[in-house]
């Protein structure tokens, strides 16, 4: 009986310990299959480091911010100090410390608590690091021993060491040590001193609590304490020991904060580039040394440019109810010329994560009409000289009776009658830029547009009827940085050059994996961008963009919208273009209480910025090709001026295309007292306030100006803000044409041409004795009733054009 009864007890305990056995082989394997494999580790994520054009560090990205550097460029001291600290035993073990797991769970069993960790050698720190979770569970301590062997297998205890110095948290944002030198100190782990590293490998153990930054006094504490235990093991003397006790922390620290408000809205940009070509995870991940195009210099003269028209005033600050940020909001983007180059970005003024320079699609006003000009001398049969009659035209054929109006209308309703394209551009003149599209067509001018760069086109735009585009009418608008790319062909004679911010790439192991190569191509040629930059130049010289003139050739030109929504102010030098854009970010006016923001304030800013940031360049002007000539003409026929032309233009022409007849409009000029009610030539019994001298042609008799002449529309079915009402300004010399009282069109001869008012043949006689009435003078011999003067009134302002103006309605092409 007692030896069946042993044979039972014998085969039961057979059978739980082949059970647990099995249970703990399988528990064991469950866990070693849960493991993850490290055959392919090749070291943790490491920040993406970003450069300015100077090699200058910007900004990094990551999901862990590190960077890794080799054991080699390692100091001793710092790798004794680790050991020293961490684990002592590490040359001498095999991924594990079993005497020191052993008291670890005697000395946890003994305080009661399982979860305590410790005993971890630098192998398993690596393995948990890199792969697993912080858990505390003993089931986790399995998966980090067994991870520990592998590494130990697969990797020598110099790769070890080298992963783990890259791979540790030690504080703050830094993972490993080259980060947390760069952190704390301000330098290169490879120029750390003995105390310096001793500190750093005293913060694996609680980063937070020991750091320098947070407690310093902590930090010195456990940094001497990591000192002692490197004396002891002989890896430094006494004397080295003491010196470095007493060093002080000198930190040098460079807040994150700081670093990312440096260029922000230009590294959300090159990140943005970035994961378009890399994809996120390699861009936040993959220890990228990425090489920019921003020049530090001209980044920082554009934030500063823009804080102090803020600070000052200059631009008003308001809180949107639809928006945290302050409105309006501001961009500023600066290209080379020759290259492409993004040399400074602002995309606001603040650090949202909009950026405007790239991403806000704004209606442009009259910064789009030098597309419109370009076209006209590329494709037409214009050049700078040519002559459009700048006087009101009906909106509509169809228009009858009370619906009568005319479109477009010129800024402050002021019309200048007959002038070339250079003088139409200078003073943004919206009749000029409309008559210029319907003649060459509203497809050209997107095509030649389009090949500027500008991609932000809607298939509404290309209506043949939408002629507000030539008043910046777009669908959707455009963006600051394809306005400045576009403004640069015409510096870069003619070809267009792709903008890029991205220079070159390099991934971890320092291979060149991506290098700029934007594409350039011919878009209009050397002696056409001339053209077009001249009138540009004429712009600034004498028109809308006065205040943007410096030492040195500027192109440029001025862009308001309807209502004051966008403000714009493109340019360039030889070197460098810039857009500058204002406006709120919904589309709001801005017009404000303290003052109203146009494109005066956007010549101001960019004015300020590029006087700075060109100082230091040399001074290269416009050069004018070998086949363009300088012509002198007259501004009213387009043709050669001739000894009596009262003002002369020097314009530039391709070969071939200058006028080769001279001017007989003008010739000697005679004064003549006129009857201003009557329009005859005064008598002595005309009152003396009521006549004026007017100048004729003596020939001809046309009557030039200087001369003002207004008109204003009699309709009772209109409010009088509806009205049409404008005044025609000649200037001296410029030939009088006949118009209608009422709309200021022009009156025309069965030819076509203008119809001028010419010298009254007949004297007054409403004011004689008699008292009888005179007729006013039928259109052939006399003028119109409208009051005249010889005042010849200009306007440095920008025309507001409206990108709308109305054709909307009118043509019902949206």
């Amino acid at each position: 009986m007692k030896k069946k009864t042993k044979a039972i007890f014998l085969i039961t305990f057979l059978i739980i310990f082949a059970l647990g056995t099995g249970a703990m082989l399988g528990a064991v394997t469950w866990i070693i299959q849960d493991t993850p494999d490290i055959t392919d580790y090749k070291g943790s994520s490491e920040a993406t480091m970003i450069y300015d054009a100077d090699g200058e560090l910007l900004t990094k990205l990551f999901k862990e911010n590190r960077v890794y550097v080799p054991l080699e460029r390692m100091p001793e001291d710092l790798k004794n100090a680790i050991i020293a600290i961490e684990d002592t035993k590490f040359y001498v073990h095999h991924g594990i410390d079993l005497w020191g797991i052993g008291r670890a769970m005697i000395n946890n069993i003994l305080k009661g608590d399982l979860t305590d960790q410790g005993a971890s050698t630098i192998t398993q720190q690596l393995a948990r690091n890199a792969f697993l979770t912080l858990d505390k569970n003993y089931l986790r301590k399995i998966q980090e021993a067994y991870l520990a062997i592998q590494f130990e297998r697969m990797y020598t205890k110099s790769e070890i060491l080298e992963m783990y110095l890259n791979e540790i948290f030690l504080g703050h944002s830094a993972y490993g040590v080259e980060t947390a030198s760069l952190q704390y100190f301000g330098k290169s782990v490879e120029d750390l001193t003995l105390a310096e590293s001793a500190l750093i490998a005293g913060l694996p153990q609680s980063p937070n609590n020991y750091s320098p930054l947070r407690n310093p006094e902590l930090a010195i504490k456990r940094r001497n304490i990591v000192l002692d235990r490197m004396y002891e093991l002989d890896y430094i003397t006494e004397a080295e020991r003491n010196q470095a006790k007493n060093a002080e922390l000198n930190l040098d620290t460079v807040e994150e904060d700081e670093m990312e408000n440096t260029a922000h809205y230009f590294t959300l940009y090159v990140r943005d580039q970035l994961i378009d070509r890399f994809g996120a995870s390699l861009v936040y991940n993959g220890g990228l040394k990425v090489h920019t195009t921003l020049n530090p210099d001209m980044q920082k003269l554009a934030e500063q440019t823009i804080n102090n028209k803020i600070e000052n005033g200059f631009i008003p600050s308001f809180q949107s109810s639809g928006s945290q940020n302050l409105q309006p909001q501001l961009s500023l983007v600066s290209l080379d010329v020759n290259s492409g180059a993004i040399r400074a970005m602002v995309g606001g003024r603040g650090t949202d994560q909009f950026n405007r320079a790239y991403q806000a699609v704004r209606q442009p006003g009259s910064a789009f009409k030098p597309f419109v000009y370009s076209t006209a001398l590329i494709e037409g049969d214009y050049t700078t000289g040519s002559i459009i009659n700048d006087l009101p035209m009906l909106a509509s054929e169809s228009n009858k009776g009370d619906e009568l109006s005319i479109w477009p209308r010129n800024y402050g309703d002021r019309y200048r009658g007959l002038i070339n394209l250079n003088t139409a551009l200078t003073n943004s003149v919206n009749v000029a830029a409309v008559k210029l599209i319907q003649d060459i067509g509203v497809k050209s001018v997107i095509d030649f547009t389009e090949r500027l760069g500008i991609s932000t086109f809607t298939n509404s735009d290309g209506h043949d009827d939408h002629y507000s585009l030539a008043l910046g009418g777009l669908n959707r608008g455009v963006t600051p940085i394809e306005m400045a790319s576009a403004y640069s062909v015409f510096a870069n004679k003619g070809i267009y050059t792709e903008p890029h911010a991205i220079r070159k790439v390099y991934d971890k192991h320092q291979n060149l994996i991506y290098e700029a190569q934007p594409k350039s191509k011919m878009v209009m040629t050397q002696a056409d961008s001339y053209l077009i930059t001249s009138m540009l130049k004429s712009v600034v010289d004498n028109g809308t963009g006065r205040r943007a003139q410096m030492d040195r050739d500027v192109g440029g030109k001025t862009g308001t919208t309807n209502d004051y929504t966008d403000a714009w102010f493109v340019g360039f030098t030889s070197q460098i273009a810039t857009s500058v854009w204002i406006g709120e970010d919904t589309a709001r006016s801005m017009e404000y209480d303290v003052k109203t923001v146009g494109s005066g304030e956007a010549a101001q800013i960019w004015g300020d910025y590029m006087r700075a940031a060109v100082k230091d360049m040399p001074v290269i002007n416009f050069q004018m090709p070998d086949n363009i000539i300088e012509v002198d003409v007259d501004p009213y026929t387009g043709l050669l001026s001739n000894q009596s032309s009262p003002r002369i233009d020097v314009l530039p022409y391709k070969e071939g295309t200058e006028p080769t007849e001279t001017e007989s409009l003008h010739g000697p000029v005679e004064t003549v007292r006129v009857d201003r009610e009557s329009g005859l030539l005064a008598t002595n019994n005309c009152p003396a306030d009521q006549i004026e001298e007017r100048h004729y042609i003596q020939g001809s008799g046309i009557r030039i100006g200087p001369a003002q002449k207004s008109f204003r529309e009699v309709n009772s079915n209109k409010d009088s803000e509806d009205l049409v009402k404008g005044t025609y300004t000649i200037a001296t010399g410029g030939p009088v044409q006949q118009i209608d009282q009422e709309y200021g069109i022009p009156k025309l001869q069965r030819n076509g041409e203008p119809r001028f008012e010419t010298k009254p043949t007949r004297n007054c006689n409403i004011h004689g004795s008699g008292g009888s009435s005179v007729p006013f003078l039928n259109d052939n011999n006399g003028s119109d009733s409208n009051q005249d003067s010889n005042s010849d009134s200009g306007s440095d302002d920008e025309d507001s054009d409206s990108p709308l103006g109305g054709l909307f309605d009118i043509f019902g092409n949206d």
